[in-house]
């Protein structure tokens, strides 16, 4: 009989977890067309408009909508609502969210230039690549971070002269032009991981209900994201509790955990991996501080370090 409660009790946890799982809504990003400064082509603008929009999609986090697809659904939207479609039932009573984005990013390519030098008796290739993102807040139309950012030699063979073969040897050259332009590009990965985890960073909640403890140590424990919002085994996050200071709510770091298992959109299973002493005894208080009051600020996870890297 206990069996039978226990797997009756699961599967309403499983019930409940997957109609929370459906509620998931990833906040909407619009990457604009990007910029680029004089001299430099559209078709190296576009690479690296869509190598960031690659990187972006890597974290799947957030629901992409790209520029030139928005002003198509405009369009659209347009042809919708005018007189012509006003016969049409379909067109009519058609729906689509054409501007109800949450985030707007917007780049600028600055450089993206290839360098020839001798390195025992090859030719080789080096880049110098610099590009601007800005990340924009729809709600209250301000800018959240805006950062440059710049990889390669840069002007390393004017300044070291005629050892330039023997430094750039030590660094990363390519057999051709494209090669050296593509080694560039496979910067931005991190770049755009490194820049929305520090700006825009992904936070959730420990759950208090189920931990894992021994010796007055937490072992592991669930958060409540998930697949939803792009978190993915080996992710690491802060544990974070609350405290006012000043009247004012600030978040101190008790505790590091690592995702083990991704379980589905709304839970995951973590290893706690730094504070295991300090994070049980503040999940202790933190549920009977629950008790008396259920306005408690809950103990939450905010991401540190992405698995994409």
């Amino acid at each position: 009989m206990l069996k039978r409660i226990i797997t009756i009790a699961f599967a309403a946890i499983v019930s409940t977890t997957t109609i929370l799982a459906q509620e998931v809504k990833k906040p909407r990003l619009l990457i604009e067309n990007f910029g680029c400064a004089d001299g430099l082509s559209n078709d190296l603008r576009d690479m690296l408009r869509m190598n960031v929009i690659s990187a972006i999609n890597l974290t799947e986090r957030f629901e992409v909508m790209d520029a030139n697809t928005q002003a198509i659904l405009d369009q659209e939207s347009t042809r919708r609502a005018s007189e012509s479609a006003m016969a049409d039932r379909t067109a009519r009573t058609g729906i689509i969210t054409t501007k109800a984005n949450n985030y707007i990013l917007r780049g600028s390519l600055l450089t993206l230039t290839t360098q020839s030098t001798i390195v025992e008796g090859k030719t080789r290739y080096t880049y110098s690549l610099g590009y601007s993102i800005t990340l924009i807040d729809v709600d209250n139309s301000k800018d959240i971070a805006s950062e440059t950012f710049s990889h390669g030699t840069g002007g390393v063979q004017n300044i070291i002269g005629g050892t330039g073969g023997k430094i750039l040897n030590q660094l990363s050259t390519y057999a051709s032009e494209a090669d050296a332009i593509n080694g560039g590009l496979s910067c931005i990965k991190n770049d755009i991981v490194n820049f929305l985890i520090k700006y825009l960073p992904l936070e959730g909640e420990v759950i208090a209900e189920d931990y894992e403890v021994k010796k007055d140590k937490i072992e592991a424990c669930y958060i409540n994201i998930g697949s939803g919002l792009g978190v993915k085994v080996g992710d690491y996050f802060s544990i974070l509790v609350a405290q006012v200071r000043a009247g004012r709510t600030i978040y101190q770091e008790i505790g590091r955990l690592k995702i083990k298992e991704v379980l589905d959109e709304t839970l995951s299973y973590c290893d706690v991996t730094k504070g295991n002493k300090v994070v049980y005894e503040m999940m202790e208080e933190y549920k009977t501080m629950l008790a008396d009051d259920p306005n408690t600020l809950p103990i939450i996870v905010r991401l540190t370090k992405g698995s994409v890297f």
